[in-house]
C-alpha cells in the first residue's frame, strides 16, 4: 500500500545519554518524545504504548459518546446505551425486531405503569 502512513512507536537514546525515551512517529516525522527516561530501549517502549494506549482509549470513547448523543438527539440514557441486563431502549440506528415483547417498552410506558400502580385511586 504506497498510500498507508504508519505510526510507529519506538525508543532512542535521551538527549543527555541518560537512558532511553519512547518516540512516536507519524510516517517519519517524531510526533512525540516522551519526557521520561528509561532505564531500557523496552521499558520505553512499553511506557510509550501505555500513554498511546489510553490518549486512544480516552479519545475513541469521547467520540462514541458523542455519536450515541448525535444519534439520540439528547445525553443517552442508561437503557438507549444497552448498559446491563435491564436495558429496554434502543437508539434509532438498531433494530426494531422484537419491539413487540415486553422488554422493548419505552420509559413513559414504564413510569406511566409505575404511577398507576402506586395511585391509589388507580387501584380502585
Amino acid at each position: 500500500m504506497a498510500n498507508s502512513l504508519l505510526i510507529t512507536i519506538d525508543a532512542a537514546p535521551a538527549s543527555d545519554s541518560w537512558g532511553f525515551v519512547g518516540r512516536v512517529l507519524v510516517g517519519e516525522h517524531e510526533a512525540y518524545r516522551t519526557i521520561r527516561a528509561y532505564t531500557t530501549p523496552g521499558e520505553a517502549v512499553l511506557a510509550t504504548q501505555q500513554l498511546v494506549g489510553d490518549v486512544m482509549g480516552s479519545l475513541l470513547a469521547g467520540q462514541e459518546w458523542r455519536s450515541a448523543e448525535r444519534e439520540a438527539g439528547h445525553a443517552p440514557r442508561r437503557t438507549e446505551l444497552q448498559f446491563g441486563l435491564a436495558a429496554r431502549k434502543r437508539l434509532p440506528h438498531q433494530s426494531d425486531a422484537g419491539s413487540d415483547s415486553p422488554s422493548a417498552r419505552s420509559d413513559a410506558e414504564e413510569s406511566e405503569e409505575s404511577a398507576d400502580s402506586s395511585d391509589p385511586v388507580a387501584r380502585n
